[in-house]
């Protein structure tokens, strides 16, 4: 009974060390952490397609105002551009927010792929380490694209912003009209960026919610 004893301790600690190392929270927080991201940025891409539909109607307003309501037209699309900035400024954090916890998530993820000792498995852990990155390459790049059109678009309105800002008499805001329908029809590009940027940050958050 003794000897029995002095053999089963070894090997019932052996055990427990094995399973204390294979069992860790960390990961599945890291796991979490990504899909928490991408749920708030896809929840911003929606509200950013409506503001800038909003922000769209108020540049329109502009565009059509007679000369005696330019001071007004132009203080409600100012509001709404300040609001524009302010919920882009958001997408950005959010972006960043999002990019260093995903590398963080699939760096460790491969790295405790490649150390399972059961061939099969390391295998299947890593070829869907792969593909789940694969999705969240092609998020970053819709993200990148739409960024990439709506500075451009940010750039032209906070020059018309500027430009009527110093003179709102007909003289001043009559030349700005056929700018300010230029510019809003340079945002179809981008909201069509918009709108596949969250399509991407969708289908990557769904994927990875536990079924």
């Amino acid at each position: 009974m003794q000897l029995k004893k002095i053999f089963r301790a070894p090997l019932a600690l052996a055990l427990v060390s094995a399973l204390a190392a294979g069992c860790s929270t960390s990961q599945p927080e890291r796991s979490q952490r990504t899909l928490t991201d991408l749920q708030h940025l896809s929840k911003l891409l929606i509200a950013g397609e409506e503001q800038i539909t909003t922000l769209n109607k108020a540049l329109l307003a502009i565009s059509k105002a007679k000369a005696t309501d330019m001071r007004d037209v132009y203080t409600a699309f100012n509001f709404e551009f300040q609001r524009t900035q302010k919920l882009a400024a958001k997408v950005s954090e959010q972006v960043e927010d999002l990019r260093g916890n995903a590398e963080i998530y699939f760096d460790t993820w491969k790295k405790q792929a490649n150390r399972l000792g059961n061939a099969d498995l390391k295998n299947m852990s890593l070829e869907r380490q792969r593909l789940v990155q694969q999705d969240f390459v092609n998020v970053m790049t819709a993200v990148n694209a739409m960024s990439g059109l709506g500075k451009q678009y940010g750039a032209d309105l906070t020059d018309l912003q500027t430009f009527l800002g110093n003179d709102l008499t007909r003289a001043g805001s009559t030349p700005a009209k056929p700018f300010v329908k230029k510019i809003c029809a340079s945002s179809e590009p981008f909201l069509d960026a918009l709108r596949t940027a969250h399509d991407e940050v969708h289908n990557l958050a769904t994927s990875l919610q536990p079924q």
